[in-house]
């Protein structure tokens, strides 16, 4: 474990600023990406304990919404950047070319907007509805297992631009066995802290927001981008909070 590449994934993924000696030369952040499913860690251990303090004099549901505009702030919205880029990109083109040019677009269209209203209304309504233990183990493992899924695109994916100023990492290496364990481990960390049935079916959503995010892209784009892999870990978030939710009112939690 190099602590200079959790610092580099820390701060590829958020805007916390990180010391001069830390690398963010384009092999260190691929090599870094291994490390992507950690920092979700942190950051929903971090949310977390944010709630478990704002919850008791709030109540669950506003301190949701504040847990939610921080990690915004904290994330600078980076992956959310990602989802609206790729509704906006899927839907608004029809050919492969025009579909990568609207993502590459610093605009966003209607498609964008209704798919950052419907994630956003899904953490907030999912989240307030678990049980205040509950929704803490939530965003551990929406997070952790956000990042580890989108960070194994790449294995099955090729990258679909042809241009040399992409800024995502792991065009450049794609993951190899080490960076796959290293994801699957961080990612199914907080699955120990749910009832083995439980975690079984998070862990077959993971499993299908892969196959299913997978088959989107290669429809479309015949590989993926960065702006591909944000959505993909934003739609994994979502739907961990649904199948909590959804578990949680047929009493299996």
């Amino acid at each position: 474990m190099n602590p200079k590449l959790i610092l580099t994934a820390l701060g590829f993924l958020t805007r916390l600023r990180m010391p001069a000696w830390v690398p963010f030369d384009p092999d260190s952040v691929a090599c870094a990406a291994r490390w992507f499913a950690l920092i979700g860690l942190l950051l929903g251990a971090l949310a977390a304990g944010l709630l478990w303090l704002l919850a008791p004099g709030l109540g669950q549901p506003l301190a949701v919404v504040l847990v939610l505009i921080l990690l915004l702030l904290l994330t600078g919205a980076f992956h959310e950047d990602g989802l609206a880029d790729t509704f906006d990109g899927f839907w608004g083109g029809w050919e492969r070319q025009r579909k990568l040019a609207i993502m590459k677009d610093s605009q966003i269209g209607t498609y964008g907007v209704l798919s950052l209203i419907g994630c956003l209304a899904i953490k907030a309504v999912a989240l307030s509805q678990l049980h205040l233990g509950l929704a803490m183990v939530a965003l551990l493992a929406s997070h952790a297992g956000g990042r580890t899924v989108a960070g194994l695109v790449p294995v099955l994916l090729p990258y679909a631009r042809s241009d040399e100023g992409s800024k995502t990492p792991q065009r450049q290496r794609s993951p190899g066995f080490g960076d796959q364990l290293a994801l699957m481990a961080c990612g199914a960390a907080p699955l120990l802290l749910l009832p083995q049935e439980a975690a079984a079916v998070v862990a077959l959503v993971w499993a299908g927001a892969f196959g299913f995010m997978s088959w989107l892209m290669h429809r479309h784009i015949r590989g993926y981008t960065g702006d591909t892999l944000g959505a993909t870990e934003q739609v994994t978030e979502c739907l961990t909070l649904i199948a909590l939710v959804a578990m949680m009112n047929q009493g299996w939690l």
